[in-house]
């Protein structure tokens, strides 16, 4: 029987790592994606977190992979930022910033072959609008529409579960993901004020999710 393969979107912080613990635990090898959309001031410290999860999970872990998508953060969400701020009133740009790694984790798992995708997303940080569950449901439909599960392996754990789930499994409970520029600019939005951008985005994340395959079958 073949391995279970998943693609797991990895920032080095503890939600992320958590979700590759329960991932690999389920039976599944791991492709880690770490995204740079250009707005990262990085610390290299996911080097460090990889580290601790390759020493403890070995070949279940493939591969890290990195990659600067600041092209399809730009095009999904910055060229618009101005427009989008009057038309709904608030600041979405981490919403914007996660639907251009998930535009690059479609690319991604289609050209390996790879049918699940997990996150480190939470209840408890629904502040953010790209953790509420209206924007994991419309990317679960999003990923359905490439034949694509996508899952969200830690979301009803609470912060102490999360950072004693690693320390537990001999990990360090430091967060370690880079900084983002915009990580005190987001506004707090309603759910329908996000399903409105998310649906707003759709065509283009579309557009450059086939844009991005046609560009690899023909390498």
């Amino acid at each position: 029987m073949s391995k279970k393969i998943s693609a797991i979107l990895f920032s080095g912080g503890l939600d992320s790592s958590l979700a590759v613990c329960d991932m690999i635990e389920k039976g599944y090898d791991v492709h880690l994606l770490h995204y740079d959309t250009g707005a990262l001031i990085s610390n290299n410290l996911i080097k460090i977190r990889y580290a601790e999860l390759k020493k403890i999970y070995e070949e279940c872990i493939v591969d890290l992979y990195e990659r600067n998508i600041s092209g399809l953060f730009r095009r999904i969400a910055l060229v618009s930022l101005e427009e989008d701020i009057k038309k709904y009133g608030v600041s979405l740009i981490c919403v914007g910033c996660k639907l251009a790694m998930h535009v690059q984790c479609i690319i991604y798992c289609k050209n390996n072959g790879i049918k699940c995708v997990a996150d480190g997303s939470t209840e408890r940080q629904k502040r953010y609008g790209e953790q509420r569950e209206v924007s994991l449901e419309f990317v679960k439909k999003f990923y359905q529409e490439y034949d694509i599960e996508y899952k969200n392996p830690i979301y009803n754990l609470d912060k102490k579960e999360i950072k004693y789930g690693l320390f537990d499994r001999g990990m360090t409970i430091q967060p370690l993901e880079d900084t983002c520029l915009f990580s005190n600019t987001f506004s707090i939005a309603d759910d329908e004020i996000i399903e409105k951008y998310l649906e707003s985005k759709r065509e283009i994340c579309k557009k450059l999710v086939e844009r991005g395959l046609a560009h690899e079958k023909n390498r």
